[in-house]
């Protein structure tokens, strides 16, 4: 039976341009969408009550869509849309069981069908979200659902193996997901009181245990997880790159995907949120399945973290980015829901959006990677200096990492700038500086850091950040903390374990940093090099063993060269 509200809305005309134009109220109403094996999810409909069918947008989440945030749902009911928000199977009002993305394939397909075929539609759909309700859009997108006809996945990857580990490395940001997030709802279901059937209050006891549970060794028989994420242990026990990952991969999708997407992601978003948006569009532009798809692909890249977007955020961390820096996200997607949806035209502008910061300004471009940058190198020396000159004689610097003692990042989930001196004061970092720049310099790009290392350990990790640093000292990151890391057991391939020969020397390169940074005259560009970015990813035990199981860790003594022999480098994408 279908539950009905009537939604009276008033939105002013500075919040939402189009009020005035689609001057609709709201209907809003529950349904249950049938799946192709029977399964019914619960989905909430925000509609005009005028009568008609409608271009529909759908979001898909794992998260409980009664607390979704209605804003965006209402203005686009308002203007025309009907709208649905969707339980994904097994979690809230949905049937099922909820095994983390496998189901998202077909139920995503369905979900777009049904929708479509309704007495709420017109035939033309669009979806949006970030995080997981972004990478439930890719998985849905792999079956060319022929009524989905614009996409926005933001923040999100399209790699598989990737989105588990980052360089090699299991992502420890798992944990700060099925704690919180989804674990309370499994517990609901199976009306089990041990724990909290309450997000928030999930939370809250989260943040009091979750120290013990990021070291918590062996990293396969973590207690917090072992009733109701049997997902969670699979993806340990395959570490490697291999058709395990086929469930939520979409790599050789692209040339099905025949609906153009809006690709957003921010500086400061997870680090495979970034790398997602970035190849996705090199993909879709040059690979999608039509000329549409190639065509009309955008991609937006701004000064945010993984979260949510808005007019009025224009302040990060310590980083003030200027009243420019926010954006009006809702405008920004009804917009291209109202072009692709509508057929309602836009003056003709270049599909690239990227923040410089720095600078605090946008700018729009043709292509990404950036034709006309150039690479250039600046060399590590002698003294954590960092110059474009090839070292010739150079001492090697060396640390001792251990993993009972790794780097915290404190903005954890917050991914963040902020002043990273009490990192860089640590014996187990190494620091690289320019002299103050003579002139302005834009590094906008991968960054990328080519290395000659050695280690005492048969396997371990090493990790780098970027910074910009400014005359009163203050070294500010410029990407999210999980960028720029390796574990040394896949140098050569994901797909296949190389331990290596302690003492001998690898030349290695780390390039999962994108960014984009004007630094200003008098300013210095940074280097950082070590061996851990906790929570972001286990500490590696140094042991060569299997780091699922393993519980003994190891020091190692790590070893960075810089002469002529091995020219360590950061090679920087340079704009001129």
């Amino acid at each position: 039976m279908r539950k009905i509200i009537r939604v009276a809305l008033i939105l002013g005309v500075a919040a939402f341009a189009f009020a005035q134009q689609h001057p609709f109220n709201v209907i809003q109403e529950e349904v249950k969408i049938p799946m192709r094996d029977g399964v019914k999810l619960g989905a909430t409909v925000f509609r005009p009550e005028q009568d008609g069918k409608y271009p529909a947008l759908v979001f898909r989440t794992p998260y409980n869509k009664a607390t979704e945030s209605k804003d965006l749902p209402l203005k686009a009911a308002k203007s025309g849309y009907t709208v649905f928000l969707v339980d994904v199977r097994g979690r809230y009002t949905s049937e099922g069981q909820f095994t983390a993305y496998k189901n998202e394939k077909q139920d995503g397909y369905d979900t777009i069908e049904w929708i479509a075929h309704s007495p709420y539609c017109n035939g033309k759909v669009g979806t949006w979200g970030r995080s997981y309700r972004g990478y439930d859009q890719w998985l849905a997108l792999s079956q060319a659902p022929p009524s989905l006809k614009a996409a926005v996945p933001e923040m999100t990857p399209i790699h598989s193996h990737q989105f588990f580990y980052v360089g090699g490395a299991f992502s420890y940001s798992w944990l700060d997901w099925f704690v919180p997030l989804i674990l309370p709802d499994l517990r609901r279901r199976a009306n089990d009181t041990s724990g909290t059937w309450d997000v928030d209050e999930a939370y809250k006891d989260w943040q009091k245990t979750k120290m013990d549970s990021y070291k918590f060794r062996p990293l396969a028989e973590n207690p917090d997880l072992k009733k109701y994420a049997p997902e969670y242990f699979e993806w340990l026990t395959h570490p490697e790159k291999s058709d395990f990952w086929k469930f939520a991969d979409v790599d050789q999708d692209f040339p099905k995907m025949k609906t153009p997407v809006l690709l957003i992601s921010g500086w400061y978003d997870n680090v495979y949120g970034t790398l997602g948006a970035t190849e996705a569009f090199q993909r879709m532009r040059s690979e999608g399945g039509s000329r549409e798809a190639r065509a009309e692909t955008r991609l937006m890249l701004g000064p945010w973290q993984h979260g949510a977007i808005s007019a009025s955020k224009t302040r990060l961390g310590i980083a003030d980015f200027g009243a420019s820096a926010g954006v009006d996200y809702d405008s920004v997607l009804l917009r291209w829901f109202d072009h692709l949806l509508k057929n309602k035209p836009q003056p003709p502008s270049p599909p690239v959006s990227i923040f410089i910061m720095g600078a605090n300004r946008w700018r729009y471009e043709n292509e990404w990677p950036l034709a006309r940058q150039k690479e250039t190198s600046f060399y590590l020396q002698n003294g954590g200096n960092l110059k474009q000159a090839s070292p010739q004689e150079g001492k090697a610097d060396q640390y001792v990492f251990d993993p009972a003692n790794p780097i915290w990042d404190p903005t954890n989930e917050g991914s963040e700038p902020f002043d990273q001196k009490e990192i860089e004061a640590r014996k187990d970092v190494l620091v690289y500086t320019t002299e103050p720049l003579t002139e302005d310099l834009e590094a906008t790009g991968r960054i990328i850091a080519e290395l000659y290392v050695s280690s005492s350990a048969k396997d371990t990790d090493f990790a780098i950040t970027f910074c910009d640093v400014s005359p009163d000292g203050i070294s500010r990151n410029l990407t999210s903390m999980d960028a720029g890391f390796l574990r040394m057991r896949y140098r050569n391939s994901f797909e296949k374990q190389e331990l290596m020969n302690p003492g001998s020397i690898y030349k290695i390169r780390i390039d999962n940093l994108i960014t984009s940074n004007r630094f200003k005259k008098g300013h210095r560009i940074r280097l950082q090099i070590t061996s851990s970015k906790t929570p972001h990813y286990d500490p590696n035990t140094n042991t060569g063993g299997n780091l699922a199981m393993e519980t003994e860790l190891l020091k190692a003594t790590q070893t960075i060269y810089h002469d002529r022999e091995h020219p360590s480098r950061l090679i920087l994408p340079v704009i001129w």
